[in-house]
């Protein structure tokens, strides 16, 4: 897995501009349940990941889990609350040869089968 996209998930609980900055490529494609819209440019991701720790401080997400398939990734992502709730997503990017994803998608939980 790329050592980026861990940096990504882990700039949720710190509003990291520089980290975020440094994982995805620009433009960007993020999307998942509680985006209104997909989310395109870096600036705007940015502020999105920001609210997470404005909503939740002390809060943290982290990646648990991982597959790989030919440059794509599979990331399960532990959102943890500081009175011990969790929340578990799953996500699939796609990264550059750099490691930056170009193209994340998320998902809550791990989805059910029928």
């Amino acid at each position: 897995m790329s050592e980026k996209i861990a940096a990504f998930f882990e700039a949720w609980a710190t509003a990291d501009a520089d980290a975020v900055r440094a994982a995805v490529t620009d433009p960007c494609y993020y999307a998942d349940p509680r985006a209104p819209k997909p989310i395109t440019e870096v600036d705007a991701l940015i502020e999105y990941v920001g609210q997470y720790s404005q909503m939740a401080p002390g809060a943290t997400a982290q990646v648990v889990r991982t597959d790989e398939v030919q440059g794509s990734l599979r990331l399960a992502v532990e959102f943890a609350m500081p009175g011990g709730q969790k929340q578990h997503g799953q996500y699939f990017a796609e990264v550059d040869e750099n490691g930056k994803a170009s193209r994340l998608v998320g998902f809550v939980g791990f989805g059910a089968p029928e």
